[in-house]
């Protein structure tokens, strides 16, 4: 296996990334600071920029490889809400006091079957 690092000298975000995730038809996705949700591709050129999010992201996981299932990505946000982003940019459900503080962590199950939220007020 071969391990290459690739650096742009144009940034994409113009703010920190928050973070960053593979999505199961192995297309990267990440989100930053300014709040823009970008597609990557396999060789780590921009691709496109998917959508603007309303809120400051901390975390994301997307919905695991289940048949008959769409690709979901789930976002935890620093108000304590989390969302549901469909891959076209399409929110599909918006949990607006999930938590009394920021979201540091979200996962799905394996199966795809539950969402689980870790926050910062225990």
């Amino acid at each position: 296996m071969k391990f290459k690092l690739k650096q742009s000298d144009r940034p994409k975000h113009t703010e920190l990334v928050a973070g960053v995730a593979w999505s199961n038809t192995n297309e990267l996705f990440s989100i930053g600071d300014d709040n823009q949700i970008l597609k990557w591709d396999i060789l780590g050129d921009h691709e496109s920029k998917v959508m603007e999010i309303d809120a400051s992201v901390i975390t994301m996981d997307w919905l695991p490889t289940v048949k008959g299932s769409q690709e979901v990505l789930a976002v935890g946000c620093a108000d304590g809400s989390f969302k549901l982003i469909a891959k076209a940019g399409r929110i599909e459900k918006n949990v607006a006091e999930a938590h009394s503080s920021a979201i540091i962590s979200i996962k799905w199950s394996y199966e795809g079957a539950a969402l689980a939220t870790a926050g910062e007020d225990g």
